[in-house]
């Protein structure tokens, strides 16, 4: 089906909110990059604010400690992204509820009887966040929910929520068979309390993908979106000019380099053109660079100061009144 969209995607999964962007986060109103990450080694939600308008440097804020922490669920968060509305006056935190480090744990266990709710927070103004709710997104059969991300559909004034998912039988009520292929899966809401029914997005005959992120570029109907495909431990790129619905043309794995993750996708605030792409080798994040995204080609950046530590997250694109607010909430 082919749904039209006047989308803002906020700001990285560096999402316009964020991986994904729209046309307004190059306009010359954002001053710097807002990152939304977690750790393995402390779970929660974490920020660091650029340097200026330096997309490769930043300094990790609220004096190095959590800027978030979930209570609820596993009472961790992994994979999170920061979504905005399109006039910018509601912020939602959304991140994967698991804890790796959780007795028992198995990843076996974690895609079989894992959680199927997502982690929110929600803020009117980037600095005064709720305590975290657990929302339920997914049917009984889900397995787990993974990676979730946002985009803001200014036409409908709702967001679409997007995860990773793998389904088991309606009667395997313990899971305890073989399941479908991860997937990814979606549904809509305008508060994060109340969602439509899920179903698939992107479900590929053969090759499991999860780790999905968007990027606006610029032009109505125009993305890019960005995958994991299990099989490769590869990211993929796609492109589309007929909207988040449409079709979409495969431009193959992003860098030859495997066992990469959790994209991260935002435009550079001061060059036009140019993007930035953020993957996860299960460690932390590499930066990549392109002058044409429509190729699909990246090389590494040559950010020496860019953070290390850094996991699966989202770049927000922020503006002047923004970056002081959160500077001034979260001292560095």
């Amino acid at each position: 089906m082919h749904i039209p969209f006047a989308l803002l995607l906020i700001g990285a999964k560096l999402a316009s909110s964020i991986p994904s962007v729209a046309a307004s986060d190059i306009a010359p109103s954002y001053v710097g990059y807002l990152i939304s990450t977690f750790s393995d080694v402390e779970p929660t939600v974490k920020f660091y604010l650029s340097n200026g308008n330096d997309p490769g440097s930043y300094k990790f804020l609220n004096r190095r400690k959590a800027a978030l922490i979930s209570t609820v669920g596993t009472r961790a968060v992994r994979d999170v992204f920061l979504a905005v509305n399109g006039d910018r006056t509601m912020w939602y935190m959304i991140a994967t509820d698991l804890d790796v480090k959780a007795p028992g744990f198995s990843w076996d266990k974690a895609t079989r009887k894992g959680s199927r709710s997502i982690v929110v927070f929600s803020s009117p103004n980037l600095v005064d966040w709720s305590a975290p709710s657990l929302v339920t997104v997914e049917d009984s059969t889900a397995g787990m929910v993974w990676a979730p991300s946002a985009v803001w559909d200014e036409k409908t004034s709702q967001f679409h929520v997007f995860w990773a998912s793998k389904h088991y039988q309606a009667s395997d009520k313990d899971h305890t068979g073989k399941a479908n292929q991860d997937r990814i899966r979606y549904a809509s809401t305008a508060d994060f309390k109340t969602f439509t029914a899920p179903t698939d997005y992107i479900a590929y005959p053969g090759t499991p993908v999860i780790d999905q992120e968007f990027q606006y570029l610029g032009t109505p109907g125009h993305f890019a979106r960005f995958f994991k495909n299990e099989t490769q431990s590869q990211v993929y790129q796609e492109m589309s000019t007929t909207g988040l619905f449409g079709q979409w043309k495969s431009l193959g794995p992003v860098t030859p380099q495997k066992s990469l993750e959790g994209p991260a996708c935002f435009a550079d605030i001061k060059n036009p053109g140019v993007y930035h792409l953020l993957l996860d080798d299960y460690k932390q994040y590499i930066p990549f660079t392109t002058m044409d995204i429509s190729s699909g080609k990246w090389q590494k950046s040559n950010f020496p100061l860019f953070p290390s530590g850094l996991k699966h997250g989202s770049v927000t694109p922020v503006t002047q009144a923004e970056y002081e607010a959160v500077e001034r909430r979260f001292p560095a």
